[in-house]
């Protein structure tokens, strides 16, 4: 005769059953939760590496990602949302960090340049030992502390754009007020010739010119182009006068420029200066070699003109009125008598004129 299990025993395995269910369910839920979460933390390091070639502008409402929808559709796939920002500190070198905070099931993860953080500030700037955290918003707003930090850690290029503005407010250098002037962006790059021995440094690197003219004055009074660029009349007034009423904040970020200058007929070899302030060359703003300007391949043009090589780009106003404006080029054909440096007309055109009279000045630098 066969003999079943009792209504007693079946219930004893089934308590036990129940009892070691109760036991292994915690411990299997939690390796999943650690195999979830170790796959949440891969994807959110795979995440922060991505968003570290991203770019986060500043903005009056919060940070505003420049990012494409297939990147955030993926965050948003995986159950969570991300917060990140790049922000720039000055060090010797200058560089350039991001910060991500990414949420997942009620989870933070912080994140910073591939080292994960306390997701406290705190913690956060222990990381980069102290360093003075500055964000940037846009050339308009940036100071030129920011901006020069910017410049030094080569992200310029892709923090702003040529053609970008600011104003500039300068002590009167004839009568004392105050006078606000737009400056732009002219130039953002620098192509491999400008490391070439010998190669102007005026048209390379972050480069900002005056948009309009903001004074007049002659090249030489005494009508001569002998000596070029460095031994003008006009150099001596851009880099003392002009440039000493600039405010002290901008002074403290433009660096000296090695300027190569064309010569007249009379002088045999083109001009060296490092200069604070200058004026762009005929090459620079003209973008192509002109016979009558014998520094034109020591130089290339700027960003800006070659970006806009028409008329209408080059006119530059005085007091509302479009007016000639000078380049430092001096004009090398010995036929014009060593007289002539090279001019931009008021209509936009390139030409030269004798250098007593008065003309528009409108002065470049370089920020580093």
């Amino acid at each position: 005769m066969k003999k079943g299990f009792t209504l007693i025993e079946l219930l004893a395995v089934i308590s036990l059953l129940a009892i070691v269910a109760l036991i292994a369910t915690p411990i299997i839920l939690n390796v999943i939760d650690d195999s979830k979460e170790s796959a949440n933390l891969r994807s959110i390091e795979g995440y922060a590496r991505a968003i570290k070639q991203e770019y986060y502008n500043q903005s009056m409402d919060g940070l505003t990602p420049i990012i494409d929808e297939t990147f955030l559709s993926n965050v948003e796939k995986s159950g969570g949302d991300v917060v990140c920002e790049n922000i720039l500190y000055s060090s010797d070198n200058g560089a350039i960090m991001y910060k991500c905070k990414f949420k997942n099931k009620g989870k933070e993860y912080c994140y910073a340049d591939e080292k994960h953080y306390a997701c406290d500030d705190s913690e956060f700037l222990e990381i980069y030992e102290g360093q003075d955290l500055i964000h940037s918003k846009s050339f308009a707003e940036d100071s030129w502390e920011t901006i020069a930090a910017i410049v030094k850690a080569g992200k310029a290029e892709e923090t702003y754009n040529v053609g970008d503005t600011k104003e500039v407010t300068i002590a009167g250098y004839t009568n004392g007020s105050e006078q606000t002037f737009t400056v732009r962006i002219a130039n953002n790059t620098t192509p491999s010739e400008c490391a070439t021995e010998g190669f102007s440094q005026t048209a390379c690197g972050f480069v900002v010119e005056f948009v309009d003219i903001i004074t007049e004055h002659n090249m030489n009074s005494t009508m001569t182009n002998i000596g070029g660029w460095p031994d003008s009349e006009m150099y001596d007034f851009i880099n003392n006068n002009i440039y000493n009423a600039l405010p002290k904040e901008l002074k403290e970020v433009v660096i000296n420029t090695y300027t190569v200058s064309s010569h007249g007929g009379n002088d045999s070899s083109n001009f060296i200066s490092n200069d604070k302030l200058y004026l762009f060359s005929l090459k620079e703003v003209n973008a192509i070699d002109h016979p009558d300007d014998n520094a034109s391949s020591r130089t290339r043009p700027i960003d800006y003109y070659e970006k806009n090589n028409s008329s209408e780009f080059f006119i530059k106003n005085y007091r509302g009125n479009a007016n000639y404006w000078w380049l430092r080029s001096a004009n090398s054909n010995p036929y014009y008598n060593d007289k002539f440096f090279f001019i931009v007309t008021a209509v936009g055109i390139r030409d030269y004129r004798n250098a007593d009279l008065i003309s528009g000045v409108a002065p470049a630098f370089r920020i580093g």
